[in-house]
C-alpha cells in the first residue's frame, strides 16, 4: 500500500467511525408531522419557549496523557524498532505541558490542542579512549493542532462537530557525552492537513461520553488519531475526564529522519467552561379566560413557560382550589359546577423531566365565580272593590314573580280589620261589622330558596250615609248682619238673637251629621253691600265670616270642619234676585210683600249683609231668605215700615253698609 492509500484509508476510517456513531443521533430527528398525524391522535409534545444563546463559549481542558510508544525511528540512514510502555515513558518524563482549548459561538467551533513533552535518560558507557563515562539523551515532542468546525447535529443528547485543520509536529533529539559535553542533536518539524469529527453523547445531566478522531497527511504519509473520553460534571461548569487516546504518524523526511510510531495510553484531565449567558431560572405565566364566570360556567387556563430548553418536552400538572381541572398540556379547563361564589386560583406546575436540578416552575392565575343572583320575589296586591260599605265583601288578588325565574308561592294572608281567608294568590275580605276607615290586607310571597317578600293593599270601609231625616233637617240658612256689623273694634258682636238661634240649630245638627260623614265641612262666604269702599267691604265681610265661624266653634263644631272666604261686594244679589226671593217667601202675606217691594233699595242692601253657608259633601247652599218675621228684623233692615227714599243728588258722605 503506497503512502497516498494509507492517507485515504485513515481519513475514510475516521469518517466511517463518525457516521456509525451519528446513526443514533440522526435517529432522534423528529418524524415528519404529516406522518405522525397518520399514526397517532395524541397531542404534539409541548415545547418550552427558550432564549437563544448567541454568545461565545470557551472551554479550557488541561490534561495528562500517559502513552506507550511503538514503531520505527531513525536518522542518517539508520533506524531501529522501539517498544516503550507507558510506565517507561513516565519514568523518562522530564517536563511537559498538555491542554486543549475550544471557542464556540452558535454552531461554529474553534478547537485547539497543544502538547509539549520532554523525555530524558542518562546511561553509563564502557571505558573508552576518550574518557567518557556516560551519555545523556533528551527527546522533545511538540504537537499543535488548531481546527475549525461546524456543529452539524445538536439534539437533547447528541452533539456532532465536523472539523478540519492542521497538526504541527516538532521532534528534537539531543545526545551529550559526559563529562566532555560533546554531543550531537537532530530535529524535524512538519505540518499535516486533517479532517475529522467530534461526538458528544450526554448520558445524563452530569455524565457524558466523548469520541473524537481525525486523519490526514501532508509531510507525513499518514497522520491520524482516535480518542474516547468519559466526562463527569462536578459543578455546572467543571467536569473531570478519563479516557484513552491513540495517535499514529508515519513521517519520513528528506534528511532521512524517520518517525513511524503509534502512541496510545490513558488520558486524565478536566474541563473548565467559561462564557455564555448565565443560566436563567425557568419562569411561567398563567392566564384565565374569562376571569369571571357564573357558577357552573367553564373557564380556560393557559400557561406559558420561559427559559426552559426549547428542545425538551415539558410536563404540566394543573390544580385549582375551586372546581375540577382537566388538562395536561399548556391549557386546561376548569369546571365550576357546585363551586360557591368567591375568588379562586388555578395553578400550573411545569417540569422538565430531563433536568435534574432547576427544571421546575409554577404559575397561578386568579378567577372569580359569581353565584346566580338571589333577588327576592316581587309582589303587588289589589282589591276589588277598593272602597265599600261595611258588610260588602272584597276580592283580593296578589301577583308574585321572581326576577330569577324561581318558583314562588303566595300565602300568609292577614288583615287589620274584618276577616280575610284565601289560598294561593287570591283571598276574600269579609267586612261585616268593620268600622269605617282603612283595612290593610297583607300576604307574603316565598320562593324555593326561602326568600320572602310581603305586599299589601288598602280597602276603604266608607262611613254610612247620614239618615235622610238628618239631611232634611240640616237645612241651611244664610246669616244676616246689621249695617256695618261687627265693628273692627268689637269683632265678637253683630249677631242678633234670631241669627244666633239659627246658628245654634245648625251647630247641633252638623255635629250629628259629622258622626256619619266625618269628612263633611261647612263653607262660609261673607258679603257686604256696595255702599262702602271695596277694601272696607272686603274687611267687613271677613269679620262677618270670622264671627260666624267662632260662634259655631264655641258651640261644638270642630274648627277643622269650617272653611271661610270673604267676597266683599263681588257677588251681591241683584234687585231682581232680591225681588224674586221676596215674592217666593211664603212667610209673608200680600200686604207685607207689597210694602217690602216698595222699599226695594233698602231691602237689597239688607239682603247683601249676610254670610252664605255651603255643605261640602253635597254642595247644598244656604237659603237666601231674609228673616222678615224675626223679632229683630228691623235691626237687620233698619226700620220695617219706613220708606227708604233716594238721597238728593249732591255729594254727601257715604253711609256705612
Amino acid at each position: 500500500m503506497n503512502s497516498y492509500l494509507k492517507v485515504w484509508f485513515g481519513v475514510l476510517s475516521v469518517v466511517t467511525l463518525s457516521l456509525l456513531l451519528c446513526l443514533p443521533a440522526l435517529g432522534q430527528v423528529p418524524a415528519d408531522p404529516t406522518d405522525q398525524a397518520k399514526t397517532t391522535t395524541d397531542p404534539a409534545p409541548q415545547k418550552a419557549a427558550g432564549t437563544a444563546d448567541d454568545s461565545w463559549h470557551f472551554t479550557i481542558a488541561p490534561y495528562l496523557w500517559f502513552p506507550g510508544i511503538h514503531g520505527t525511528v531513525g536518522a542518517l540512514g539508520h533506524d531501529a524498532s522501539i517498544h516503550v510502555s507507558g510506565s517507561d515513558v513516565l519514568s523518562y518524563f522530564n517536563f511537559g505541558l498538555m491542554g486543549a482549548f475550544q471557542a464556540r459561538k452558535n454552531r461554529f467551533v474553534l478547537p485547539i490542542d497543544f502538547m509539549w513533552v520532554r523525555l530524558r535518560d542518562e546511561k553509563g558507557i564502557p571505558e573508552n579512549d576518550l574518557s567518557q563515562t556516560s551519555i545523556n539523551a533528551h527527546l522533545t515532542e511538540t504537537l499543535f493542532t488548531p481546527k475549525f468546525g461546524y456543529r452539524i447535529v445538536e439534539t437533547d443528547r447528541w452533539k456532532i462537530d465536523a472539523l478540519a485543520g492542521i497538526r504541527y509536529w516538532y521532534l528534537g533529539q539531543n545526545f551529550t557525552f559526559e563529562p566532555s559535553g560533546v554531543g550531537r542533536s537532530a530535529s524535524a518539524n512538519w505540518v499535516d492537513g486533517l479532517g475529522g469529527s467530534k461526538i458528544e453523547l450526554d448520558l445524563s445531566s452530569k455524565a457524558q461520553i466523548i469520541v473524537l478522531g481525525d486523519a490526514g497527511g501532508g509531510s507525513a504519509k499518514l497522520d491520524y488519531q482516535v480518542a474516547g473520553l468519559f466526562g463527569f460534571k462536578v459543578k455546572r461548569n467543571i467536569a473531570l475526564l478519563l479516557g484513552w487516546r491513540y495517535l499514529d504518524v508515519d513521517y519520513r523526511g528528506n534528511n532521512q529522519f524517520i518517525y513511524d510510531t503509534a502512541e496510545s495510553g490513558p488520558v486524565l484531565g478536566a474541563t473548565f467552561e467559561l462564557g455564555g449567558k448565565p443560566p436563567v431560572p425557568p419562569t411561567a405565566s398563567c392566564s384565565v379566560q374569562p376571569s369571571e364566570v357564573m357558577m357552573g360556567e367553564p373557564l380556560t387556563a393557559t400557561a406559558t413557560a420561559s427559559n426552559f430548553n426549547p428542545k425538551h418536552t415539558l410536563n404540566y400538572a394543573w390544580s385549582s382550589n375551586g372546581g375540577k381541572v382537566t388538562g395536561k398540556d399548556t391549557s386546561a379547563t376548569v369546571d365550576t359546577n357546585g363551586v360557591k361564589g368567591g375568588s379562586y386560583a388555578v395553578t400550573a406546575n411545569i417540569t422538565d423531566p430531563k433536568m435534574k436540578k432547576g427544571g421546575e416552575t409554577s404559575c397561578t392565575a386568579n378567577f372569580t365565580v359569581r353565584e346566580p343572583p338571589k333577588n327576592p320575589p316581587t309582589m303587588s296586591c289589589s282589591a276589588h272593590p277598593a272602597s265599600l260599605q261595611a258588610g260588602t265583601p272584597a276580592a283580593i288578588t296578589c301577583t308574585c314573580t321572581s326576577p330569577d325565574n324561581v318558583s314562588v308561592s303566595v300565602g300568609g294572608w292577614s288583615s287589620t280589620g274584618g276577616n280575610v281567608s284565601g289560598t294561593g294568590s287570591s283571598a276574600d275580605l269579609n267586612t261585616s261589622g268593620a268600622s269605617p276607615g282603612t283595612i290593610t290586607v297583607s300576604a307574603t310571597c316565598t320562593d324555593l330558596r326561602g326568600l320572602i317578600t310581603a305586599a299589601s293593599t288598602p280597602v276603604t270601609v266608607e262611613t254610612p250615609p247620614p239618615p235622610k231625616e238628618l239631611e232634611a233637617r240640616l237645612a241651611l240658612h244664610s246669616i244676616y248682619f246689621p249695617t256695618d256689623m261687627p265693628k273692627a273694634n268689637k269683632p265678637s258682636g253683630g249677631l242678633v238673637e234670631s241669627q244666633q238661634k239659627t246658628l245654634l240649630t245648625l251647630a247641633s245638627d252638623f255635629q250629628k251629621y259629622l258622626e256619619s260623614r266625618p269628612d263633611g265641612k261647612l263653607i262660609l262666604a261673607g258679603h257686604a253691600d256696595k255702599r262702602g269702599a271695596p277694601d272696607y267691604n272686603m274687611a267687613l265681610s271677613q269679620r262677618r265670616v270670622d264671627r260666624t265661624k267662632s260662634f259655631l266653634v264655641e258651640h261644638g263644631v270642630p274648627e277643622a270642619s269650617i272653611e271661610t272666604k270673604a267676597l266683599g261686594e263681588e257677588e251681591n244679589m241683584t234687585p231682581d234676585q232680591v225681588k224674586a226671593a221676596v215674592e217666593a217667601n211664603s212667610d209673608l202675606n200680600d200686604e207685607e210683600r207689597q210694602r217690602i217691594l216698595k222699599n226695594m233699595r233698602t231691602i237689597v242692601l239688607a239682603s247683601n249683609r249676610r254670610v252664605d253657608i255651603t255643605l261640602s259633601t253635597t254642595g247644598q247652599e244656604s237659603v237666601r231668605q231674609f228673616p222678615f218675621n224675626a223679632a229683630d228684623s228691623l235691626t237687620l233692615i233698619g226700620g220695617r215700615t219706613a220708606e227708604m227714599k233716594e238721597a238728593p243728588a249732591k255729594k254727601t258722605p257715604a253711609k256705612k253698609p
